[in-house]
């Protein structure tokens, strides 16, 4: 337990590096991947300890920065996130997790790394690679619990508008939705009331650094209705 009490202090001496690039987590120096791997560590005690009803909420650092404690629907939260995380990376790491308990409920945050502008997020190729990804870990999920739920993206912020492709967020949400109606799962928007219109820009006040959400537990509230309806998405996959 020590070890990893190390591996997460060090993860979060990286997010306080990362600042305002904390959308980004890398800094010249600083190795994501070795970031993601000690995030893991404590990803994985979390399941091992979990109980026998919980809710597992995977993705990016929109997912990571949640406060403990929260009890969506009256169970335990295992905090899946991983900072930095794209939909092909994410799939990556959770197919190195072990459940030995499944969760109640699964959901899914993921996409904002995917549409930096460096990734040409409007190309033919990227879009598929995205979708792929999203569908494996989707698939993962079901595989996993009887409800599936995935948000779409959230809005980002205009001051890094020439490192994100907001028209991007509208279009993979959008792509993440119809993936939800070919699969069976529940889309789900919670970021809905910190959206500037269309455009994929927040509104003024909703965004702390441009990209992480200024407060946390009212994103988690606005899914519990879609978490927590009572009949299942589509039954586990064995």
């Amino acid at each position: 337990m020590r070890r990893v009490a190390v591996l997460v202090a060090a993860g979060l001496v990286v997010l306080a590096i990362g600042g305002l690039a904390g959308w980004r987590l890398r800094r010249p120096g600083v190795d994501a991947r070795a970031y993601a791997e000690m995030r893991l560590v404590a990803v994985q005690v979390s399941l091992d300890e979990a109980p026998a009803d919980y809710v597992f909420w995977g993705g990016d650092s929109q997912v990571e920065l949640q406060p403990g404690s929260q009890r969506p629907c009256g169970l335990d939260l295992v905090n899946g996130g991983v900072s930095g995380a794209t939909a092909a990376s994410y799939a990556q790491y959770l197919a190195g997790l072990t459940f030995k308990v499944h969760p109640r409920i699964a959901a899914l945050t993921i996409g904002t790394n995917d549409i930096l502008v460096k990734n040409n997020p409007q190309l033919t190729k990227p879009t598929e690679q995205f979708e792929a990804a999203a569908e494996e870990i989707i698939k993962r999920f079901q595989s996993l619990s009887p409800r599936v739920v995935v948000t779409a993206l959230p809005p980002v912020g205009r001051q890094i508008g020439k490192f994100v492709d907001a028209r991007a967020v509208t279009e993979y949400s959008e792509r993440l939705r119809a993936l939800c109606g070919r699969l069976g799962c529940t889309f789900a928007d919670p970021f809905a009331a910190l959206r500037d219109g269309d455009s994929g820009f927040a509104k003024p006040g909703a965004l702390r650094d441009g990209l992480h959400l200024a407060a946390f537990r009212p994103a988690l509230r606005a899914l519990e209705p879609a978490l927590c309806r009572q009949e299942p998405s589509r039954e586990a996959v064995p």
